[in-house]
């Protein structure tokens, strides 16, 4: 059974009696009509059957043939070129970090050398736009979260003659409590009665924003839109040019999969329609998690990162009246910070299932140097790391002096997980992990600075006290404090 969106049932009524609460609660925060709509066909499919679940039965794996190889592409950079002053970049940056204790976009987490995610992609469309003399649109979707702090954080950075606003937001939908199907309420915190509806949400807040319509009147057709925690994505021409002279409505880039990108969203193949599509973690059957994680069978993952005709999206948004994408339910607790809070479900989708609604759409394979994400402090302590290389176009690339697969991290969560209480602990930044194969940290560590592990490192501090790792100290093997 497919997932794509649609609104045809015959339970009409009773959809109109269990969804008229939420119609009402999304009217009074002034939604308009287009969202409350789309989150109805989505609350259909969620009540009559809809799992939002993509099985084997209905998809095959893509072949390595199948995709074309970013490195074989150099001929098409001219095109590129020629089409940046046609071209918008779009940062989606409506996540807090709450993985890592934030309650602020976590676009201002310092980075790289000071420098936050908001900094370095400031500084990237700066150097494009002066390396190549087009004045480009950088143009943000923000959450009602990130919003504020994010366009106070870029006082002074505009988008000059282009017309075009620096950001849009993005919607959010209302939770559904699962012990009985109505509208969450939870009085001590209002706005935890919401989520974010996913990046898939960018589809629509582009029309209703009207940043859709503003982008095409200025000439722009095509768009470039990716994480604004994936510092390695960047305009390039190479990518644009092979949109441009294929005349793609929608481009994919995916990745190669290593035992790192296990739960990443995969590409495959829609058996009843021959289209790619995207299958997350979240749509995969329990049954069949062991198939989702094989990554010999399922070779790529989705970067999030997307080429768009803008022109083509319009088409399809018009016809549809939405955007048909697959529907993802999350089950959640209320408070993500409190166990005990009710059950809920929050309806979700993922902006690269609209790979599927797209005729003739393709995926691209890209290296790993356009893939440098950020969703831990495990994480951001590689990135800080001499693991990866501020460029000169300020991305933030794989060091290529490191020929083996990237070390695995495990910080304590007690004394790590926190961004504050993790930056507290590497005052004079990441150790050197060029040698190390794993790292493994238990209890409360403090690193000094210039200190190199190497091999497979597991530091232990079993004491109730804080300890310190000596500047210039150099540790392999099982290390006890």
């Amino acid at each position: 059974m497919s997932n794509t969106l649609s609104c045809v049932t015959l339970a009409d009524q009773e959809l109109t009696r269990l969804f008229r609460p939420f119609a009402l609660k999304m009217e009074e925060q002034g939604m308009p009509a287009i969202v409350i709509n789309t989150f109805k066909c989505y609350f259909n499919q969620f009540l009559y059957g809809a799992q939002g679940k993509l099985s084997d039965r209905e998809i095959l794996p893509v072949e390595d043939r199948e995709l074309p190889d970013y490195e074989q592409l150099e001929e098409y950079k001219e095109d590129g070129e020629k089409a940046l002053r046609h071209t918008v970049v779009i940062k989606l940056n409506g996540g807090l970090g709450t993985s890592m204790g934030l309650e602020g976009p976590k676009s201002l987490i310092p980075v790289k050398d000071g420098c936050t995610f908001l900094d370095l992609i400031l500084m990237q469309a700066q150097k494009v736009r002066q390396r190549y003399g087009v004045e480009f649109p950088q143009v943000f979707m923000n959450s009602f979260r990130t919003h504020t702090e994010t366009m106070l954080a870029i006082q002074g950075f505009s988008n000059g003659s282009t017309g075009i606003p620096l950001a849009f937001l993005q919607h959010r939908f209302p939770k559904i409590l699962a012990q009985d199907l109505t509208p969450a309420k939870w009085p001590k915190d209002p706005e935890l009665e919401w989520n974010p509806p996913g990046h898939g949400d960018i589809y629509t807040a582009l029309v209703t924003s009207g940043m859709l319509d503003a982008l095409l009147e200025n000439d722009y057709y095509y768009a470039f839109i990716s994480n604004a925690d994936n510092l390695g994505a960047i305009m390039n021409r190479r990518l644009l040019g092979y949109m441009v002279r294929h005349n793609l409505p929608f481009l994919m880039e995916v990745a190669r999969r290593t035992e790192q990108d296990k739960k990443g969203g995969h590409l495959c193949r829609l058996l009843k329609t021959n289209r790619l599509a995207l299958r997350e973690v979240a749509q995969c059957p329990d049954c069949e998690m062991d198939s989702f994680s094989d990554i010999e069978k399922f070779r790529f993952f989705n970067t999030n990162s997307i080429w768009v005709d803008l022109r083509v999206l319009q088409s399809v948004f018009v016809s549809h009246r939405l955007m048909p994408l697959d529907l993802i339910i999350n089950p959640k607790t209320l408070d993500p910070r409190d166990p005990q809070s009710p059950a809920v479900f929050q309806l979700e989708t993922a902006m690269g299932s609209a790979i599927s609604s797209f005729y003739n759409a393709q995926a691209v394979v890209v290296p790993r140097k356009r893939f440098a994400p950020v969703k831990t402090t495990a994480d951001l302590l590689l990135v800080m790391s001499d693991l990866f290389l501020r460029t000169e176009h300020d991305t933030i690339v794989p060091n290529p002096k490191r020929t083996t697969p990237m070390p695995t991290i495990r910080l304590d969560e007690k004394f790590y997980k926190k961004i504050d209480m993790f930056l507290q602990r590497f005052p004079s930044g990441a150790p050197s992990l060029m040698e190390c194969d794993s790292l493994r940290v238990e209890g409360d560590v403090t690193f000094e600075a210039d200190i190199r592990l190497s091999g497979h490192v597991h530091i232990v501090n079993a004491t109730a006290l804080p300890q310190r790792i000596p500047a210039g100290t150099h540790l392999t093997g099982e290390v006890h404090l």
